[in-house]
């Protein structure tokens, strides 16, 4: 029987291509020529199969009117990107590299390198922000995030003689953080502590290639990866509960004396560091110093590596205190320790010294079990038996009470909510005259067995005002919600409708507002400003916002709201800063004028803080930051200096300030380090008004017209030559040198001779070189020349090194192949400018312990000069210094064939080339390229060559343009950055940047 031959894959393609091509041409070549208008229609008439649809595609400050928008965030985002881009990247290398490093002989693994690791050039955006305000000394603001990005984050790991590639694109990242500022401090920044978390489980999408391959391609693996990495970030934002600390409180011994009688009346107060809960008691011993208690305990932990249980015996902590480290206790495990009381925590007190007493504590730490619940839970409503482990066969009940809508009350709506729970009744706070009030409030019951029978009682009720002795607290509604689901489903969110509400008052009352309007109405007329005169447009326009006015300006409101609610602390730190300020100047002027004294009596600017009425982001190709934010201040202050001098004592009162302002605020130069920028500069666009009353012995001294017109003018003249535009303030925030490892000098290394090197063998032959690194230098290693069967070697070589920060760099020495020689380490922070010789002894290996180091490797004896750069003008005897040049971007470029640009320079003969960005005609590269000068380049050229490149046989590369660069105004400048016109180009610019460092 003749075996049949099945055609290969080759073949099936070869004879499938006509019909694919034909099918191609087809459906390009016979497109529908029908086409219809787009049907555009209010969004009322959708059904909810096309609403659900579109609702993607609307902003979420659009769908939701608790959102701001924030577009201004997102361009300065966009503008900052490649220094932040840098700074992240280059902080998590930090973070991962003593991670690698720890774990690599644990899994047996050869080494882990980061070949490339960059965030791409799209930043991510924001689509709102929503600000809230609450009771507590905190401010809470959530903003929507979206990136869709294109990192390029390729790790090498070599490991069993195998090497592999990972790399990760495409990355897609949807969140929803709460950023939190608390508490809020009467200091500056005017917050203590910055906390992060997710209101819900982040949206997370990538590519992950393996070998070529994208592995996330396959579903099981895609969605497992998918709930794996929501389930970490979400439980890694929220600090849930992650265990129950049972803490008994047995004894006290040698307690102190608190009065003459030798009697004292000693309870115990503990407390569990970062929990919102109240402290938690024991009872009162009378007249006893060697009390007993044996008092149990339950405090619910969050972070046990981070929490402490904070203990205090006696009325206002008097008789001692003491902190015990959650991370000290074993899980599982029970713990009786006797602890030594204390004066304070402070390490350093002396009064520490002294015996308190002793306090002993019986302490259990029981870590949750996911999984004990589900298992001894049979279906819904039956209670097995408890689960091992569990406190008590029981655990934690996590109640947050989010918000309640449509309330109504009878006579007062000042809700708050009431949660009852086997007896343990807890309340929210009281949120005053809100219908739609919002808690956000968490709440926790130590449950000794899981409650599957159980059912919570909410009720929401009003408290009447402090007034009110007529009407009582009345309650606005209630529900009970069975806890079987949650034992079952371990989390529910959902809103509860709640019985005996009175929402029904709403709807009276709204068909009431409906048919009983008045007939006698009048229509407001509305008319467009085309229609109005000069002198009523004139009128109208202070009224329109400026954000209205004006569209290059984006709104605040968020901001207004948030400057509203910090203003109390605000104002605090800027009185006391202004005091600081004030208080050396007065002493030092009080003997020149012979005035006796002059102090402030009150100084607040009152509880009305100033308004952004707008802000405009300025777009520039300098490394800068530029907003304007348009400020109103109508301010209640009141500032009372008393002076007193001759004998006489006057009261100056400063009252009802007005202020309108347009600063410039600019942040430069952009860095790749945190927080991104250098300095802080600040300017005004146009003289400020300032208008106020200046009380004198009673009297309203500004009153009088022609001081008042003084005292205008004057303030505006005086604040108008010192920051009026381009006049700025400065505020330095970090040295941009350090900040961005510019260059700040040249370092000339002299390799001379090396002396009793190791024999390598019986033969004693050895062919040593030298090979020298720079740390922190992407730049490769430079070698000398071998020296053939020579243990004592002559070389006299000289080679040049970029220095950047010598307080942390050094050089690297390494000898022969493998460095199996000897090597050594120079550290730069040592050397001084000028020019010495040294000799270092020869190491095996860089471990401070090493053994092998015992034993001499030989010496090498080097020259070193270090010239570090003159800041002042270069002249003419000057020998050299390091030309700097950072070529940013191109545009509007133009290839025959192909348009993969990268740009090639050429310096004195030596070339350096960008990398190629593909299919771009408008390319970004922000590359930094050096080139080292004997002398100053005072009459020499650089050219610059944008070329395409393409992978063919024919046309391979092309030019796009070109331009020689005189670099004599850079010489002079010091610095330049300019957009040039390329020659042979029809319309292509490119950006360079260049710096000149003098050594």
């Amino acid at each position: 029987m003749a075996r049949r031959r099945w055609p290969s894959l080759a073949e099936s393609a070869i004879r499938r291509r006509p019909g694919i091509v034909i099918g191609y041409f087809l459906f390009i070549y016979f497109q529908p020529t029908e086409v219809k208008d787009v049907k555009v229609c209010p969004l009322v008439e959708y059904d909810s199969n096309s609403l659900d649809g579109i609702l993607h595609e609307i902003p979420l400050w659009v769908k939701n009117p608790d959102c701001d928008r924030i577009d201004w965030v997102s361009r300065f985002l966009e503008m900052m990107w490649p220094y932040l881009n840098k700074a992240i990247c280059k902080t998590a290398q930090d973070i991962a590299n003593p991670i690698i490093a720890e774990n690599k002989e644990k899994y047996k693994i050869d080494s882990i390198e980061f070949e490339t690791l960059t965030l791409g050039s799209l930043p991510p955006t924001f689509q709102g922000m929503k600000a809230y305000v609450t009771e507590e000394q905190e401010l809470i603001m959530e903003p929507s995030l979206k990136w869709a990005a294109n990192p390029n984050v390729t790790v090498v790991v070599k490991a069993y003689g195998l090497k592999a590639t990972i790399q990760v694109v495409d990355l897609q990242v949807f969140a929803s953080p709460r950023i939190t500022l608390k508490p809020l401090v009467a200091t500056i920044p005017c917050f203590a502590k910055i906390l992060v978390s997710l209101m819900e489980k982040p949206h997370v999408d990538f590519g992950l290639k393996l070998l070529g391959a994208d592995v996330m391609a396959i579903p099981i693996l895609y969605s497992f990866v998918q709930e794996t990495i929501k389930k970490q970030v979400a439980s890694i934002a929220s600090k849930r509960p992650v265990g129950i600390l049972l803490v008994k409180v047995l004894r006290a011994q040698n307690l102190q004396k608190k009065d003459l009688l030798g009697k004292s009346d000693p309870y115990v107060k503990l407390t569990m560091s970062d929990d919102k809960l109240p402290s938690k008691k024991t009872t009162v011993k009378r007249g006893n110093l060697n009390p007993e208690w044996n008092e149990d305990f339950k405090f619910v932990v969050t972070d046990p590596e981070t929490q402490e249980l904070e203990i205090k015996v006696g009325k206002h902590d008097k008789m001692g205190m003491n902190k015990i480290l959650l991370k000290e206790l074993p899980p599982e495990e029970t713990k009786v320790t006797t602890y030594n009381l204390l004066k304070t925590m402070d390490p350093n007190d002396i009064h520490n010294e002294k015996s308190r007493g002793q306090i002993t504590l019986e302490m259990t730490y029981k870590p949750f079990k996911e999984d004990d619940i589900e298992k001894d839970v049979q279906g819904t409503d039956v209670v097995g038996k408890a689960p091992d482990g569990t406190p008590a066969g029981g655990g934690l009940l996590y109640v947050v009470v989010h918000e309640a809508q449509d309330l109504e009350g009878k006579h007062h709506t000042n809700p708050y909510a009431r949660i009852i729970f086997k007896g343990n009744e807890k309340k929210t706070k009281v949120i005053k005259k809100n219908r739609d009030p919002r808690w956000e409030e968490e709440i926790e019951f130590v449950c000794e067995e899981p409650p599957a029978n159980d059912k919570l009682h909410v009720e929401v009720l009003s408290k009447p005002p402090k007034k009110g002795l007529i009407h009582g607290k009345e309650t606005l509604g209630y529900i009970d919600i069975n806890l079987a689901d949650v034992i079952s489903n371990k989390r529910i969110n959902e809103t509860n409708h709640l019985i005996d509400s009175k929402t029904v008052g709403i709807v009276i009352g709204y068909f009431l507002f409906i048919y009983f309007q008045p007939t006698d109405v009048k229509n407001v007329k509305v008319r467009p400003l085309v229609e109005y005169d000069s002198d009523s447009l004139d009128d109208t326009l202070p009224e329109i916002p400026l954000w209205l006015k004006n569209p290059d300006y984006d709104r605040l409101d968020w901001l207004n709201r948030f400057l509203e609610l910090m203003w109390p602390y605000l104002n605090k730190a800027i009185c006391r800063i202004a005091q600081d300020v004030a208080n050396p100047i007065i002493a030092k002027n009080k003997e020149k004028y012979k005035i006796d004294y002059i102090k402030f009596e009150t100084f607040t600017l009152g509880s009305l803080p100033p308004t952004f009425q707008g802000v405009k982001v300025q777009v520039t190709n300098e490394q800068e930051l530029v907003m304007e934010p348009s400020l109103k201040w109508a301010g209640n202050p009141n500032t009372t200096v008393v002076v007193k001098a001759y004998g006489l004592k006057a009261t100056i009162q400063v009252v009802d300030m007005q202020v309108f302002v347009l600063p410039r605020i600019t942040l430069k130069p952009l860095v790749s380090s945190f927080p991104c920028f250098a300095n802080i500069l600040v300017s005004l666009m146009e003289k400020p008004h300032v208008d106020f009353g200046l009380k004198l012995l009673g009297a309203d001294v500004m009153a009088i017209p022609v001081l008042y017109k003084f005292v205008q003018e004057t303030i505006m003249d005086q604040v108008a030559s010192m920051f009026l535009w381009p006049k700025t303030l400065e505020v330095p925030i970090m040295d941009p040198s350090k900040a961005s490892k510019k260059p700040v000098g040249i370092l000339l290394v002299k390799v001379l001779r090396a002396q009793n090197l190791r024999e390598k063998g019986p033969l004693g032959k050895r062919d040593p070189y030298v090979k020298l690194k720079m740390s922190g230098s992407k730049l490769p290693s430079k070698k000398t020349a071998v020296k053939h069967s020579n243990l004592n070697p002559e070389w006299n070589q000289e080679f040049k090194f970029v220095i950047r920060d010598p307080e942390t760099q050094e050089l690297d020495i390494n000898f022969g192949k493998d460095e199996k020689l000897g090597m050594c380490k120079i550290s730069l922070k040592k050397l001084t400018p000028g020019t010495e010789v040294i000799t270092d002894n020869l190491i095996k290996t860089m471990e401070p312990n090493g053994i092998q180091n015992e034993k001499s490797a030989g010496e090498i004896t080097l020259e070193l000069t270090y010239k570090p750069f003159k800041e002042g003008n270069i002249q003419k005897e000057d020998p050299g210094g390091l030309l700097y040049v950072v070529v940013h971007e191109a545009k509007e470029l133009e290839g025959k064939c192909n348009t993969n640009p990268y740009v090639k320079l050429t310096f004195k003969g030596v070339e350096k080339k960008t990398k190629v960005v593909k299919e771009n005609r408008n390319p970004r590269w922000k590359e930094e390229f050096e080139f080292e000068c004997e002398e100053t380049p005072a009459n020499d050229k650089l050219h610059v060559e944008v070329l395409g490149t393409k992978k063919a046989l024919i046309r391979n590369k092309e030019s796009l343009g070109h331009i020689d660069i005189s670099l004599a105004d850079v010489i002079i400048n010091k610095r330049i950055i300019e957009m040039y016109d390329l020659i042979n180009s029809k319309r292509g610019q490119i950006q360079i940047e260049f710096q000149w460092k003098s050594s």
